[in-house]
């Protein structure tokens, strides 16, 4: 938050935060002078982590007046309520939450593997023979040689190909147990750890792998972050921890982007000693939608340290220099991949992403205006489900032959992305009604052809939060309407009433989309005014629903949103990138002595 809008908090312009009132009634309690000074300021923060900050910044001539509600407010290390360093007003807890964070990966970072022989080098020469795999044998190199590592890219960059052959030369050149590695694959949502584990397994497909790498490799599936943690509602509280680790020797976690800091925490904190860590994630994309940006915070141009550089130089003889500086921090666990296999940078979605990410509004207008790939819809509701409907005509028809294996092939043909909730849900009720006439059926209730999503982890039914199935007639039960859902190459079929929580789906929401991709994406860009409560339009948002595209993308508002969502450049606040670096430098100097 901005001095100036932390003084719109002082002057009442933002009604108090729903939680203010509970923290009062404590700290009031403990210190009640000094709560009338931290009381504005405790509320401005409440709001920013709301938004997903980890702390407010505060105005120079107020941080002495701070300063001396010494029962409430205390330096970095103290256990107060608050933590003010320098401007930075924290939480205590979401403090003390980075700090844990940053301790663990700088834990991870210390480990570093044996040194590689000649056949290593050999292996990353052959298995990334183009000029422009790289970048993607730099972080194939870089994986090798230490346990942390964060490879950061957009789509089509190729992350799960270079970590499929991360993982065979783990398992061909470093690791030396007669048994082979506990390997696990996770990410954020079940679809988007389905989709990592799918492509990964036809990259493996791709490599002339020995039996004895091959097999174990072959046999990876994926799961969501909670499953492996065993994060059970309502409590969410793991059962591993630093006693009781995860019997895991290689851990892969992608969509790395949707994590915040309390998850992040909780697993580093249930990984045992000696484990490999991979993040996968793009930076561009939306944060998660709890507090923090761990992706964001964590990348940063690559910097190796004279150590890592000397290992390096081995086995990528002939790639890039990278700049080398003792006190690299996080920067010398980080590779980014920048060539796309899937766009061209210079026309289409490739064109409109790059110019999101440097913030040209120009330049995505020639975009927009350049390609047919790139198209704007101007839309009232009924003309917009009409035409959605047109669009959706090889999916009626499938749902209609009762064709299951069809409709789940056309599933990811077409998605209708919304900037936010109440469009999502405002284009499904426009949708269904339309459905109504043009199908003759009940919509309001559920009816065959309806997609849904799942909106809450059900272990015991094995359906997970992003989870997306169709209902569907059952035809082995009297023609009853049953829910469906891919199952490896096969499908499942759940009654109604078990279904766990969920939502239409012929639209979603674009933080719902993270880990999914469809050949056509349209969004709708905001049809409401912004409200405190929802999420900026902003350019993350953008490139996020822009990227789910395979092939056509078309927005569903004005040239002028378009802009307004480039200029809105939001960025979480954060301290977790200083709290990595500073203990970075401390092992560092450490070290040196």
């Amino acid at each position: 938050m901005s001095d100036s809008a932390s003084l719109a908090v002082i002057n009442n312009n933002i009604e108090p935060h729903p939680a203010l009132a509970a923290i009062a009634k404590v700290l009031g309690t403990i210190a009640a002078q000094e709560w009338e000074i931290v009381r504005i300021w405790a509320d401005a923060l409440l709001w920013a982590l709301a938004r997903g900050d980890s702390y407010i910044q505060i105005p120079r001539d107020r941080i002495a007046q701070l300063r001396s509600c010494r029962l409430l407010v205390g330096s970095a290390g103290m256990y107060s309520p608050f933590i003010l360093t320098q401007q930075q007003l924290f939480l205590g807890r979401v403090w003390q939450l980075e700090q844990d964070v940053a301790g663990s990966i700088c834990q991870l970072n210390r480990m570093t593997s044996e040194q590689l022989g000649v056949s290593v080098a050999e292996d990353l020469q052959n298995w990334f023979a183009d000029d422009a795999s790289q970048q993607q044998r730099f972080a194939a190199a870089l994986a090798l040689v230490q346990h942390f590592v964060l490879i950061n890219g957009g789509p089509g960059t190729g992350k799960t190909t270079t970590v499929a052959k991360i993982l065979a030369l783990i398992l061909k050149h470093v690791w030396q147990a007669p048994y082979p590695p506990q390997i696990a694959l996770a990410a954020p949502t079940g679809k988007a750890a389905t989709h990592m584990a799918n492509a990964l397994q036809n990259a493996l497909l791709k490599l002339n792998l020995s039996t004895d790498v091959f097999k174990p490799l072959s046999a990876l599936t994926g799961q969501t972050v909670h499953r492996l943690l065993q994060l059970h509602p309502p409590l969410l509280v793991s059962p591993y921890n630093s006693e009781n680790p995860l019997p895991i020797d290689i851990l892969v976690i992608d969509e790395s982007s949707m994590l915040d800091l309390s998850l992040f925490k909780t697993l580093l904190q249930a990984l045992k000693a000696g484990v490999r860590l991979i993040l996968l994630g793009d930076a561009n994309q939306l944060p998660a939608v709890g507090a923090g940006s761990v992706l964001a915070e964590l990348s940063q141009p690559t910097i190796l340290t004279p150590a890592i550089a000397n290992r390096l130089e081995s086995l990528l003889p002939n790639i890039t220099k990278f700049a080398v500086q003792q006190d690299a921090g996080i920067a010398a666990c980080v590779a980014t991949l920048t060539h796309s296999y899937r766009f061209d940078p210079n026309k289409g979605i490739g064109a409109l992403a790059a110019a999101c990410i440097n913030g040209d509004e120009q330049a995505a207008l020639s975009a927009m205006d350049g390609y047919v790939q790139l198209q704007w819809y101007q839309f009232g509701w009924s003309d917009l489900c009409r035409q959605w409907y047109q669009l959706q005509h090889l999916w009626w028809q499938a749902v209609n032959g009762a064709e299951i294996h069809t409709i789940f092939n056309h599933l990811t043909d077409i998605m209708m992305l919304a900037a936010r909730k109440a469009d999502a849900q405002a284009f499904n009720q426009h949708y269904r009604r339309y459905l109504a006439g043009k199908l003759g059926v009940d919509t309001e209730n559920w009816f065959a052809g309806m997609p849904i999503l799942v909106t809450q982890n059900d272990y015991d039914i094995g359906l997970y939060n992003g989870d997306i199935g169709v209902i569907l007639v059952d035809t082995d039960n009297n023609e009853q309407l049953a829910a469906f859902f891919v199952d490896g190459q096969s499908y499942r079929k759940i009654a109604l009433s078990r279904l766990p929580h969920h939502e239409p789906a012929f639209a979603i929401t674009v933080h719902k989309s993270q880990g999914s991709e469809y050949d056509t994406v349209w969004l709708l860009a905001p049809q409401s005014p912004v409200t405190h409560e929802d999420s900026g339009f902003n350019r993350a948002l953008l490139y996020t629903a822009l990227t789910r595209a395979r092939h056509q993308f078309t927005f569903c508002g004005t040239s002028a949103q378009m802009v307004q969502a480039i200029k809105n450049n939001e960025q979480r606040r954060s301290g977790l990138r200083v709290a990595v670096n500073e203990l970075m430098q401390q092992q560092t100097q450490m070290s040196l002595f």
